[in-house]
């Protein structure tokens, strides 16, 4: 992981082929961006939803830091609105009207000191497509396993 880079959603690239990838900001509260410093952060079950033609990501748990005071009050799985230009929210809008199209979050990294947030039109992989990227992925970790035992 780059030292920039603050969550990946390595299930994604597992459970979907990600076909077009856009760059967003993410509209986050104060305590939530310093957890995100500590990395207190699962993307694991989180996708993209529409609620009234604007983006949302759902189900991204962000845990609180456990010295905040206001502990009570705070939501970790609470919806966070996706900032986007109009033409790229129309983009993903009728990508995801299209059968079997889903939008997902693939990372979440710094970009000076604002949260950027990755997310992809995705296609969900059958068994058999799991099967096989896993068996290209053991092919190409071998093959660099024999190379690195030859020099």
């Amino acid at each position: 992981m780059n030292d920039k880079t603050i969550a990946l959603n390595k299930k994604a690239g597992f459970d979907y082929f990600l076909e077009e990838k856009f760059i967003s900001g993410l509209l986050l509260e104060g305590w939530e961006v310093k957890s995100l410093r500590d990395g207190k952060i699962n993307l694991k079950e989180a996708y993209v939803k529409d609620i009234k033609g604007e983006l949302w990501l759902v189900s991204a748990t962000i845990n609180p830091l456990e010295h905040i005071h206001q502990k009570q009050n705070l939501d970790p799985r609470r919806f966070r609105k996706i900032l986007l230009k109009k033409r790229e929210i129309k983009t993903i809008l009728y990508g995801l009207s299209a059968k079997g199209q889903t939008c997902v979050p693939v990372k979440l990294f710094w970009k000076g000191q604002i949260v950027k947030l990755e997310i992809a039109l995705a296609r969900g992989k059958k068994n058999y497509d799991k099967k096989a990227s896993k068996k290209i992925a053991d092919i190409k970790r071998d093959a660099e396993r024999s190379l690195k035992n030859l020099k």
